[in-house]
């Protein structure tokens, strides 16, 4: 390992300076090394040295210390823009937002605030919206959007501190590869981008999330961590090329955004032999709350009520909702998802908003595509409620089949197989009305399985 990949900043650099003050210190001991490989598993890849970072940050930090606004909406596309943005306005105290497209409605509360795009220029700011010089800034450093997982979007302010506190910086984990399939903007990417360059590492980030695309850019690249949700991860194992993934020198996998069931964890371990695969179970609001390695879907049960490594408590209601004490003195927060005892763990079941409500009865949406993916020659498989005139919704499913499964009598067996197999699993309420066998399943930006039409 270089030395410039075990570049550090002091314990007692500011959190809102360690960024840029990492991203420095790399890029004076190797300034080629590359920080950002856009693009990557296409031809048209990209590659941004620790030293390309630095002087486009000291250009931002010039314009933002002539023009002192009260806050940057960062408006970007570049990945690298969006860590400049970053390093840039911790490092001048300047509050910044990273919103996504679906969040940029919500700028109205930032109104005031000036918007920067790839080209990094800052506009000029009228001297009655400046932030007035030598006056400490007494609003949160970060502004970010909830993905919508439970509702609409919504801003989420947090300090530099909260931003930066899952960072691990062991020093095994210096000068490593990581991959990044997460939206940059949301809580997860930052998380992702934060801790690849406070390590003196590299951020891989594929040309889409097409699977052979992501697995080739995971091989040609010789990424190390794989960060992604249970969805991501599962189109990886199951639509991309097999020797593909067998040259991949992954040591690592955290999965969070979504529950991951036992049969995907089986999975993983067979094609990522050597890898280590991390749950983190964490919110926009909250932070990171806990992290397990055990290889078992959920959490011991012995958690709930005992305080966790991050200090946060875990306690489940009556309904089975999985509540949140982040510290002594905060009030309990609900996460809005639903556990069930099961042995020594408690499971995930879904989310309360995925409920179907199917003549009354409640249907979770992930305990019917654990059923239909049991099935052999199933790969994926999205389970949904639509509206209906006389029981209120009904349970619809889209599912992808492995290879070789073209041809249209294949197609017919394998939906009779599905439903039959459904029937004899699930509750009534439960079998799908409607299924439909498609080529892909959409995800949502932040990664995960949409539980609506």
């Amino acid at each position: 390992m270089d030395a410039a990949d075990r570049f550090t900043a002091p314990l007692d650099t500011p959190a809102d300076e360690r960024l840029a003050y990492v991203i420095s210190g790399v890029a004076a001991g190797n300034p080629g090394k590359p920080a950002i490989l856009a693009d990557a598993g296409a031809p048209h890849r990209r590659s941004i040295s620790y030293a390309d970072l630095v002087g486009s940050i000291a250009r931002l930090e010039q314009r933002l210390n002539e023009e002192h606004p009260r806050g940057v909406i960062a408006r970007v596309r570049r990945p690298e823009s969006l860590v400049v943005i970053a390093a840039a306005c911790g490092r001048q105290g300047t509050p910044v937002a990273f919103l996504a497209d679906d969040s940029l409605a919500l700028t109205h509360d930032l109104r005031e605030w000036v918007e920067v795009d790839d080209a990094l220029a800052v506009p000029s700011v009228p001297p009655a919206a400046r932030w007035p010089e030598g006056m400490e800034v007494a609003v949160p450093h970060v502004t970010v959007a909830t993905s919508g997982t439970a509702g609409p979007p919504k801003l989420i302010r947090h300090s530099w501190e909260s931003v930066l506190a899952a960072a691990r910086l062991a020093s095994q984990w210096h000068g490593l590869s990581w991959l990044m399939v997460y939206d940059a903007t949301r809580w997860a990417g930052i998380q992702v981008w934060a801790q690849a360059l406070l390590t003196g590492g590299t951020l891989v980030i594929p040309a889409s999330r097409d699977p052979d695309t992501v697995a080739k850019a995971l091989v040609e690249e010789g990424v190390s961590m794989l960060p992604a949700t249970p969805t991501l991860l599962r189109r990886l194992l199951t639509s991309a090329d097999p020797a593909l993934l067998e040259r991949n020198a992954l040591t690592r996998i955290t999965l969070g955004g979504e529950a991951a069931d036992a049969a995907l964890l089986e999975r993983a371990h067979e094609v990522f032999p050597r890898a280590t695969i991390t749950q983190v179970y964490a919110t926009t609001e909250l932070g990171e709350v806990y992290r397990v390695a055990d290889g078992k879907p959920g959490f011991p049960a012995a958690w709930i009520g005992t305080r966790l490594q991050s200090g946060a408590t875990l306690m489940v209601r009556r309904d089975g909702e999985l509540f949140v004490r982040v510290s002594r003195d905060a009030v309990d927060a609900g996460t809005g998802d639903l556990v069930e005892r099961q042995d020594d763990r408690y499971v995930f079941t879904g989310r309360r908003t995925d409920a179907i409500i199917v003549g009354g009865a409640k249907v979770f949406p992930k305990r019917v595509e654990e059923v239909i993916r049991e099935v052999p020659g199933v790969a994926e498989a999205r389970v949904f409620g639509v509206p209906s005139s006389v029981t209120g919704e009904l349970v619809a499913a889209e599912i992808t089949l492995a290879p070789p499964a073209d041809s249209d009598a294949v197609k017919a067996a394998m939906k009779s197989t599905v439903l039959s197999y459904c029937r004899q699993v699930l509750e009534a309420q439960s079998v799908p009305r409607m299924l439909e066998i498609v080529d892909t399943i959409a995800t949502t930006t932040a990664g995960k399985t949409p539980r609506r039409p």
